[in-house]
């Protein structure tokens, strides 16, 4: 998983600081509407990330992280032939939604093959893991960037697939033990868990000023 967490991040890293950049050269845009669109891919992070939990339990770890790779293989090649700002907006609110709903399965994954007292040295080595990718990919992005814009998404979309493919052969599907004596919730009442955090006017206020604070900082 270290590996899989690794070449993900990669491929994040190597496009995500050249958007601004692309954005502003493809659609002649200025630095408002790049603004805007790194808002929507905020919000979209957030939406992505909020229900994937109950999913990631219901259809599996694997199948969630597989997923996410995939999809957001096919989201970055389309974000390269998107010809409008607008579609451009669109493709990239999907493509972060199907790259945040995998994070839940990550951590359960790290937690589910690890015993007690290794996960917090097995955490901390995903982090570092991670926080390397995000050092390493923009130095290899910006080479690639200089040549062609178009090979950096191809090259994103290619590690993505090849992280899939990792994980399809290498990683063992893990699911949470279902307790004999103990009904299983349903679908509708994990979600109706979530309507009820949304409620929750206190909780949301703190999620709201945290995210803006991130934001503007």
């Amino acid at each position: 998983m270290v590996v899989v967490n690794f070449i993900d991040r990669l491929g994040g890293s190597l496009l995500f600081p050249f958007f601004a950049l692309y954005v502003t050269k493809k659609f002649n845009v200025g630095m408002t509407e790049v603004g805007g669109l790194f808002a929507v891919w905020s919000v979209s992070s957030v939406i992505g990330s909020f229900p994937s939990g109950a999913l990631t339990d219901r259809l599996g770890r694997k199948g969630m992280i597989i997923f996410s790779l995939v999809t957001t293989s096919l989201a970055s090649l389309a974000l390269s032939f998107v010809n409008t700002i607008g579609l451009f907006f669109v493709v990239g609110f999907m493509s972060s939604i199907f790259t945040e709903i995998s994070s839940p399965a990550y951590q359960a994954i790290v937690a589910a093959i690890l015993p007690d007292e290794k996960r917090t040295q097995g955490y901390g080595i995903f982090r570092v893991a991670f926080n390397l990718a995000g050092v390493l990919g923009p130095v290899i992005g910006g080479f690639i960037a200089t040549r062609s814009y178009l090979a950096l998404f191809i090259t994103d979309a290619i590690i993505s697939l090849v992280a899939a493919a990792v994980v399809f052969f290498a990683i063992a599907e893990t699911r949470p033990e279902v307790q004999p004596d103990v009904e299983p919730e349903t679908t509708a009442e994990s979600f109706g868990s979530y309507l009820r955090v949304l409620r929750d006017a206190p909780f949301m206020t703190f999620v709201t000023i945290s995210t803006l604070a991130w934001w503007f900082t």
